[in-house]
């Protein structure tokens, strides 16, 4: 087993097996979590709720713009 944490982190299934063989890893309350998921907020009214879904339908995101490099003059 490889005790640096830091390689735990690029191979999961050495991660599994490290949590499998600790009692107290095993013990854990276990979730998946979604950072990057979408909040769900619960609009007051179905007119409001209507006009959000349009607006999240009809909104286009572009890519935040790229800083020009500085230059030595």
């Amino acid at each position: 087993m490889n005790c640096n944490p830091f390689a735990l982190m690029t191979d999961p299934a050495l991660v599994h097996a490290s949590i499998e063989r600790s009692e107290a890893l095993r013990q854990l309350a276990q979730r998946q979590c979604h950072p990057l998921d979408r909040a769900v907020i619960r609009s007051r009214s179905a007119e409001l709720a209507a006009y959000d879904s349009k607006i999240d339908r009809t909104t286009i995101y572009l890519p935040p713009e790229e800083k020009e490099p500085d230059t030595i003059n």
